[in-house]
């Protein structure tokens, strides 16, 4: 697939540079010529210019895009300025950095529907860090106020059946799966370990150690969890 993105900061670069380590085409764009050259041996292409130029932005290659993101941090005028002339170009699939409140309500009037919200998501990596403390895996965003966790199940857990923990009375937590971790040894007989999920979540399945739980709930029950 081809991406465009514009903004390159840091994280425009980081977008840039892992959608190209999984394959994908990347143009990255910045008026800034010290941003273009940090990363113009390590993405697809690079174009020094300013979005906010209607006749600079129609040298792009616009409709070959899968799509665009926009990545800007600070400058709310740029931003704004730029998404503006995207949507006046017809381009539909946008992803933009929010930068404030304000200005995520004047791009979603814009009709822009996927944000991004760097630092908020790290806020509440960070927060569920905090509480799970070692149990903690990942986190990812679903809404506002509902997330997946993934986490070691705690020791108390282990050896109990799903039935008896009852997640959903207890904890106001879904239980949306278990990723078991499975020991072999690789062609020079070293061990290794790698994670297969369970296929089915019967209520008499056992918890074993090291397994880790994927949950589906809100972030202030998660804490639950973590003072076990």
């Amino acid at each position: 697939m081809k991406y465009l993105v514009l903004g390159l900061g840091y994280l425009g670069r980081a977008i840039a540079e892992n959608l190209v380590r999984i394959g994908h085409e990347v143009i990255g764009v910045d008026k800034d010529m010290h941003q273009v050259d940090l990363v113009k041996q390590r993405i697809s292409a690079t174009v020094c210019l300013d979005t906010t130029d209607r006749e600079a932005l129609h040298t792009l290659p616009l409709n070959e895009m899968d799509a665009i993101f926009i990545t800007y941090g600070k400058d709310f005028g740029n931003s704004i300025q730029t998404i503006a002339l995207l949507r006046n170009l017809n381009m539909e699939k946008l992803i933009v950095r929010s930068i404030s409140p304000i200005h995520e309500t004047v791009v979603r009037a814009i009709g822009v529907k996927e944000i991004m919200t760097p630092e908020e998501d790290y806020a509440a990596i960070y927060a569920s860090q905090s509480m799970l403390g070692d149990l903690f895996k990942h986190w990812y965003r679903i809404t506002d106020t509902h997330h997946i966790y993934e986490m070691v199940a705690p020791h108390t857990f282990v050896g109990q059946k799903i039935s008896h923990i009852r997640f959903e009375e207890n904890f106001d937590v879904r239980l949306a799966g278990i990723e078991r971790p499975q020991t072999s040894r690789n062609l020079l007989g070293l061990k290794q370990t790698a994670y297969k999920v369970v296929d089915r979540l019967d209520a008499d399945l056992v918890i074993e150690e090291g397994d880790i739980l994927i949950l589906f709930g809100r972030m202030e029950v998660i804490k639950k969890l973590g003072s076990l």
